[in-house]
């Protein structure tokens, strides 16, 4: 497992002690993120700003990622658009999606305007009044400043798994990481992965951004070589590859 560096931060004018905080880092003039946290476990939380709304990938676990997405604002100052709030849940693994379940209990009040999920992601929350709920089963395009896909994407981690496509770059959560095997090895299974790295193969964006990884961008061949590595383990009448 990744363990994040240390770091120290300035609150009001002072110093904090030394610890692990999640920290926004920004990929280009429309696409920013909040880093991965562990306490709780919080997936890194990406915000693209379209040119009518913004495009968040992931809404994690933790108050900071709330926060995040809060205080983006609907205003900006070279624009006087009132920019909407559209969400996509990679899946729906807690470190991804709690602040979305936080909000339906009232636990947590999140800004939003509408929910794009898979079809599994959706059984795990009800209606939220206010907020759009579409339930994505075949790919979507926008034109929004930039150009926006939500695609569904086979993967071995969970079913009904969403990747974002903005310009050059995929947000793909956890779906080129194994089914997690809770006491047993975790692993891949054959079909899917090949049905994977296919799909992989098809996109046109260089830049693969994998949620919990240092930095979170990956280049495109490096994340295909790898998961090609594994499928080449692959054994007759065997259906799943130990990662």
């Amino acid at each position: 497992m990744f363990i994040p560096s240390f770091i120290r931060i300035k609150s009001k004018g002072k110093i904090s002690i030394f610890g692990v905080v999640p920290r926004i880092v920004k990929l280009n003039d429309r696409i920013q993120y909040l880093q991965v946290s562990y306490e709780p476990l919080s997936a890194d939380v990406v915000a693209v700003r379209g040119d009518s709304a913004w495009w968040i990938f992931d809404v994690g676990a933790c108050d900071e990622a709330a926060q995040f997405i809060n205080e983006l604002p609907r205003i900006l100052v070279d624009n006087s658009a009132n920019l909407a709030k559209n969400v996509v849940i990679s899946h729906f693994h807690r470190d991804h999606l709690l602040n979305v379940q936080r909000m339906c209990s009232d636990e947590i009040s999140l800004d939003i305007d509408a929910l794009y999920v898979g079809a599994y992601t959706s059984k795990t929350f009800g209606e939220i009044e206010g907020v759009a709920k579409n339930v994505v089963m075949e790919p979507l395009s926008f034109d929004d400043g930039v150009h926006i896909e939500i695609l569904p994407i086979p993967n071995s981690h969970a079913k009904g798994s969403l990747a974002l496509v903005v310009g050059d770059y995929v947000f793909l959560g956890d779906a080129t990481y194994p089914m997690v095997g809770h006491g047993s090895p975790d692993v891949y299974n054959v079909q899917i992965l090949g049905e994977q790295i296919k799909f992989l193969k098809s996109l046109t964006p260089t830049h693969f951004c994998l949620s919990h990884k240092r930095g979170l961008v990956r280049d495109k061949t490096s994340v295909i070589q790898f998961l090609e590595s594994v499928y080449a383990r692959r054994q007759k009448n065997e259906n799943y590859i130990v990662a």
